[in-house]
């Protein structure tokens, strides 16, 4: 099994979040170090930083749902161009640390936008 730190549309009640049915959740209010970018395209971008926090869920995975995750990320092992690169980073939540994957971009484009409170739902919400 895998945990993955979900911070986007694989959140529950965001338009992707089927691709991760069947999925354990380990913790519903959690977080990690980073920058989040609204990409204008209906789905954010998380920067790595040490400042700033990103807020999501975290889910425990099997291969199968990992695989379906990548998918979706445009992500594939030894590939140059992945649209996120997939890390292993620490995830903070009220009940301990976590080390999960974290599907990261590697830089925001000009166009993406700030998303100040790090965290998609609250920010599409408003919008």
């Amino acid at each position: 099994m895998n945990l993955v730190f979900c911070y986007g549309t694989l959140r529950y009640g965001e338009s992707n979040h089927e691709v991760i049915q069947g999925a354990v959740l380990k913790e519903r209010n959690s977080w990690t170090k980073g920058m989040l970018y609204d990409t204008g395209r209906g789905y954010p971008a998380l920067i790595e930083s040490d400042e700033g926090k990103v807020y999501g869920e975290l889910y425990e995975v099997n291969e199968q749902l990992l695989e379906r995750i990548d998918i979706l990320e445009g992500f594939r092992e030894g590939r140059d161009k992945n649209l996120y690169d997939r890390i292993v980073q620490t995830i903070e939540s009220k009940n301990g640390n976590y080390e999960a994957i974290t599907y990261v971009m590697r830089e925001p484009e000009e166009r993406f936008i700030e998303i100040e409170d790090g965290d998609w739902v609250s920010y599409r919400n408003k919008s």
